[in-house]
């Protein structure tokens, strides 16, 4: 009977040490420790760029629509314009193409953008939108490219305070309105003769803000017909 027991209590204390064992092998595996990224793949992790979607602005148009537009156009705008040129055209001189669209490389663009934004922070204000103008190069342009064409210059506006409207840098680093600055300039009376020299101030360096100097076209060949 002892000899029963004793056999007993030992197969017992086997079972509870293999099963001891066992489960200190499970744990050891569930508890592997994660690998330590090293200094270039952290370094690698943190410049993975994060994609942001951009849903379509609401001023999207359709293909459509933009025909339509460029069909007005010619038919109401540049058919006039091609007219007007041609009869005022020297025979040497290269036929005229009225300007049917400006380029401007989408890397400057954003330059732009970010330029004006750093600068009208600055000055102590935001801007808030572009304003797209139409002008023309005139008569005195040497290149054909952009002699009598039409172009366009983009102002930005933001609030003053002497309103809302373009604004420009002066030299005190301020936010002005562009149309104030040009109303001082046609109200500055002209200097008088005088038998005494006279001196010229260096005159205030203004930071303009205008963006023009775009390829306009043709060529190449616009998108629409």
């Amino acid at each position: 009977m002892k000899t029963t027991r004793k056999h007993l209590n030992g197969g017992l204390t086997t079972t509870w040490g293999t099963l001891f064992l066992a489960m200190l092998f499970v744990a050891s595996c569930a508890e592997t420790p994660k690998k330590e990224k090293t200094p270039e793949q952290e370094k690698i992790t943190e410049q993975e760029p994060t994609t942001k979607m951009v849903s379509a602005p609401k001023q999207i148009i359709s293909i459509e629509e933009a025909d339509q537009l460029f069909t007005n156009y010619t038919e109401r705008r540049a058919n006039a314009i091609l007219k007007m040129e041609l009869a005022e055209q020297a025979a040497e001189e290269k036929e005229f193409v009225p300007t049917r669209f400006v380029t401007f490389d989408i890397n400057v663009l954003k330059e732009y953008i970010a330029f004006v934004e750093q600068e009208g922070n600055k000055a102590g204000t935001q801007v808030d939108s572009l304003r797209i103008y139409l002008g023309n190069y005139g008569k005195n342009k040497e290149s054909w490219k952009k002699k009598k064409r039409n172009t366009v210059f983009f102002v930005p506006a933001a609030k003053t305070a002497e309103g809302y409207g373009g604004i420009f840098i002066n030299d005190e680093g301020k936010a002005m309105l562009i149309r104030d600055y040009l109303a001082t300039e046609q109200d500055t009376p002209q200097q008088k003769a005088s038998l005494l020299p006279t001196f010229t101030p260096t005159p205030p360096q203004n930071q303009s803000l205008i963006l023009n100097v775009g390829e306009g076209g043709p060529p190449p060949r616009p998108d629409f017909q």
